[in-house]
């Protein structure tokens, strides 16, 4: 028997309609059954960066028990990503009591609070198990785009620093010199490999890695793209954690905020912002991850 699941889609990091991140939340019934195939093979029908399985409580009313909710991309499930947890606690605020202040999301990553934050704004405690990498030098990365310059690299031709959110959420983080040398980045033809990913990555070397490059504009703000070799996403709030992450840690002890535009080479602009906390001994204590979204769909999905 064909089952029947409500989605609604949201363009994440932007309160504009048809720009930002584009999330698909499905929601699944308290008493329907999904396998992990269905879930992927519905992930892959909306072919969007994210797809969040939303399961809904038996009581509808509970406001302290977690939402769960799973993570897909078209080809695997995810522990964490920034636009599907901020686009799933803005729905659900959006439609939940104005005393309601916050509401709870399960992840594989574990349990993320998420609170109303400026506006129609939320903000959310991204999930942290943080670690700094050694740096990387990884030759692809650079010969795959040759309409760029070892000088329009910070490093030139050296190696790039790489930094896990989680375990499973890796970022090769490449700063560039200017705008300008960031719009020439093209998609890469092949997905990031990183030799030897386990042994260099230790207990972090599994799941997902990806290119997280920016450019520090002089008014603070961080122009940034994020490339899983030929697709690139509009905004990544898992990337920019772990940007802001390494860039706090090397500013020192402290509360460090992050503002960075995403998408803008794609016309998807998406802004995005960090919050990370150091404290005295140099590690990192909180981040937080801010954003907006703006409902521009809903449907029906047939499995």
């Amino acid at each position: 028997m064909a089952r029947h699941l409500r989605f609604t889609k949201l363009d994440v990091f932007t309160s504009t309609p048809f720009v930002g991140n584009p999330l698909a939340i499905v929601h699944v019934p308290h008493s329907a059954q999904l396998s992990q195939t269905d879930k992927q093979l519905i992930a892959r029908e909306f072919n969007l960066s994210e797809t969040v399985f939303l399961h809904e409580h038996e009581n509808a009313a509970d406001a302290t028990t977690p939402v769960v909710i799973d993570i897909f991309t078209t080809t695997e499930e995810l522990p964490f990503a920034g636009h599907p947890t901020v686009g799933s606690g803005f729905y659900l605020l959006s439609r939940a009591p104005p005393q309601q202040a916050t509401v709870t999301l399960r992840t594989k990553a574990g349990d993320i609070p998420v609170e109303r934050g400026t506006g129609t704004g939320v903000r959310l405690r991204v999930p942290i198990d943080y670690k700094v990498h050694p740096s990387l030098t990884i030759p692809s990365v650079k010969t795959q785009q040759p309409q760029l310059a070892d000088a329009d690299y910070v490093n030139g031709a050296g190696a790039e620093p790489c930094a896990s959110i989680v375990k499973g959420m890796t970022f090769l983080l490449v700063a560039l010199t200017s705008e300008d040398a960031l719009a020439r980045l093209q998609p890469y033809p092949t997905r990031l490999a990183i030799p030897d990913q386990a042994a260099v990555l230790g207990a972090w070397g599994v799941g997902f890695a990806g290119i997280y490059a920016f450019v520090e504009r002089a008014d603070g703000v961080l122009r940034v793209r994020m490339f899983d070799g030929t697709m690139e996403d509009p905004a990544t709030g898992s990337a920019a954690s772990t940007l802001g992450g390494w860039l706090a840690l090397r500013r020192g002890p402290g509360r460090h905020t992050f503002d960075l535009v995403q998408g803008v080479e794609m016309g998807r602009r998406s802004q995005i912002r960090v919050v990370v906390d150091v404290g005295a001994d140099g590690a990192i204590r909180d981040i937080a991850l801010e954003g907006v979204a703006v409902q521009v769909m809903e449907g029906v999905v047939d499995i």
